[in-house]
């Protein structure tokens, strides 16, 4: 479909609809010229009730044309739900025509200098100057969700709409009161698992940040005025979505707290984490039916982190306790361990063991080896008996006053040598990562990091055993050569205000894949051409945890994460393909199946 040049398109036009059935939907996106707009998002949001996924997304390629993928069996009109948007474009018209089972929708975008409804929250903390002052903004407000996301930015222009005598005062006081609401619902969410049901909490008692008068002051400076104006945004690299790129997100009736996905099983099912509650929700990503699966438990563990093995069970580490659970997917049937050291000391696991392939690895002896946040250390435990061991990992001298003002260490992230003899782990709040040798029982280490507040989280290791760190609070990977204990750079993130939660290694693209909380993206590092590519994902408040690759056909799997149920954004898993053929089996959710042995 072509269009001369000073073709403009007037209203939506409506030349029949498509009945119910097998219809393809596609069409092109141009300019209010008829120019072709290559490598914008096209937003498929179907109606409830529809069978397989909740939305799906494709992007324009070079001629403007796309095509969702597969064929949909509802009827599709001229109102469906179908949109195109893009980075400093707003869509202002739409054509739809429909013939022989084919839905076409022609969108018509125009350019706005005003981004402030396409570009991410990240795009706003530059503002702040300084960067280790943005370092340190992020470590403390970023954590449950994004800042500023609309709500944010909502509350500021309620803020301006005082016209306030003392407009500084009245933008002082009133961070001062929402960073304190913030951090009760934070410290409520936390101590769930934790608290007598009739206990009643002090916001005061429970503020957790140490230097909230900072936070309080880089907002009220930072954030003056009404937060609708922006401009000049930029991804900062290429974006690496192509017309074969293809995004299924699947919601999860709210109230929840999805927090990670993996997908397993024959047929294929995204399994996500609900913090929440004591459940595991599994969804078909055929038909899009959705089924509780509870942790057999009388007490709240709040599944957090999804591990899959070799044997397609799926692993389950708590975030309010001491108890790691297993589900054979297959059967429905559970196994919980509750782990406590020979002292009788409890645990306070976060990650378990994994290796290149992103599958839990245990050591030669056959022990799961965790990151423990509530002790900072490092452990093991033996799923054949149940026993456990931890070593507290060593102090950094040159980060005790950092620990000292800012509180715990919080040892986070872990991952296994490929010769299965150590494991390596990152922590969190002081910017420090180190190693353990399982068989020696030492450590080496530990390694620090240039800022205190770089915030090392979800880790991972490649086939060489090469390290990759996220580093959440300065907005960069870090990329270290285990065999050698040498750091080999340190690369910052087109969008050094994004807030990395996590990189995962791929084993046959040989990129990291890094999820993103704060910029609405996955970036994708070469570390062959050490540059990045940028793939954007369809909605705002797309918090990001971990990211899993399917190893048959290399799609990704995620969920946004806004773990408190009060803080609003999408509550999905979804399902990326990168669209590049790099894995030899072609995904599709009508016929997919990981089931090992179809491997």
């Amino acid at each position: 479909m072509k269009f001369p040049h000073s073709f403009v398109f007037l209203g939506i036009a409506l030349l029949g609809a498509v009945p119910a059935g097998a219809t393809a939907i596609e069409g092109h996106v141009v300019d209010q010229n008829g120019q072709p707009l290559p490598g914008v998002s096209v937003v498929y949001q179907r109606a409830q009730g529809a069978m397989g996924a909740t939305a799906v997304t494709v992007f324009s390629a070079a001629d403007g044309h796309f095509r969702l993928p597969g064929d949909y069996a509802e009827a599709i009109t001229a109102g469906a739900s179908i949109n195109a948007s893009g980075l400093g474009l707003k869509q202002v018209d739409r054509l739809f025509t429909a013939g022989n089972n084919t839905a076409r929708f022609t969108f018509v975008l125009q350019k706005t200098a005003n981004q402030a409804d396409s570009a991410p929250a990240s795009a706003w903390i530059s503002r702040l100057g300084n960067r280790e002052q943005q370092a340190a903004f992020i470590m403390n407000c970023i954590d449950c969700h994004q800042v500023p996301s609309m709500e944010v930015r909502t509350y500021a222009g309620l803020i301006d709409d005082l016209h306030a005598a003392d407009a500084h005062a009245a933008r002082s006081q009133s961070w001062d009161a929402i960073v304190k609401y913030m951090n009760f619902l934070s410290a409520w969410e936390f101590g769930r698992g934790q608290r007598s049901p009739d206990e009643v909490m002090s916001p005061d008692a429970v503020y957790s940040v140490k230097n909230g008068g900072a936070v309080v002051d880089a907002l009220t400076n930072a954030f003056p005025g009404r937060l609708d104006q922006l401009e000049n945004y930029s991804y900062g690299a290429p974006v690496v979505a192509t017309a074969d790129t293809a995004i299924w997100e699947y919601a999860v009736p709210e109230p929840n707290n999805i927090r990670e996905a993996v997908m397993m099983g024959d047929p294929a099912r995204l399994w996500a984490a609900d913090v929440g509650d004591n459940r595991i929700v599994s969804i078909d990503v055929a038909s899009g039916r959705q089924q509780d699966y509870r942790v057999p438990t009388d007490f709240l563990i709040g599944p957090h982190s999804l591990h899959r093995d070799n044997k397609d069970q799926l692993w389950i580490t708590p975030l309010f306790n001491d108890t790691v659970a297993r589900l054979n997917p297959a059967t429905g049937e559970w196994k919980t361990w509750t782990l406590k050291t020979p002292e009788g000391k409890g645990v306070g696991i976060h990650d378990l063991s994994f290796g290149y392939q992103h599958e839990l690895l245990t050591d030669r002896r056959g022990r799961i080896w965790f990151s423990d946040i509530g002790n900072t250390a490092v452990g093991y435990f033996d799923p054949g008996n149940g026993k456990s061991r931890i070593w507290p990992a060593p102090n950094a001298p040159e980060r005790a006053k950092d620990v000292a003002l800012y509180g715990t260490s919080s040892l986070y992230g872990l991952v296994m040598t490929r010769d299965r003899k150590e494991v390596w782990y990152s922590q969190l709040g002081n910017g420090v990562f180190g190693g353990f040798n399982v068989d020696t029982q030492k450590f080496i280490g530990p390694f620090v990091l240039p800022s205190a507040n770089a915030g090392p989280r979800r880790i991972t290791i490649s086939d060489e055993d090469v390290m990759y760190l996220a580093l959440y609070g300065t907005g960069q990977i870090a990329e270290f050569d285990v065999k050698t204990r040498k750091m080999i750079a340190i690369h910052d993130l087109p969008d050094i205000a994004s807030a990395p939660y996590s990189v995962t290694w791929d084993p046959v693209r040989k990129v990291v894949w890094v999820a993103t909380s704060n910029g609405n993206v996955i970036y994708r590092f070469d570390p062959r051409t050490r540059s990045f590519g940028v793939l954007p994902l369809p909605r705002p408040g797309a918090f990001l945890r971990m990211i899993d690759i399917d190893p048959q056909t290399g799609v990704l799997v995620s969920s946004y994460s806004n773990i408190v149920e009060v803080v609003h954004g999408p509550r999905m898993a979804f399902i990326v393909d990168p669209g590049d053929g790099a894995y030899p089996k072609k995904f599709d959710p009508a016929t997919a199946s990981t089931a090992r042995s179809v491997r």
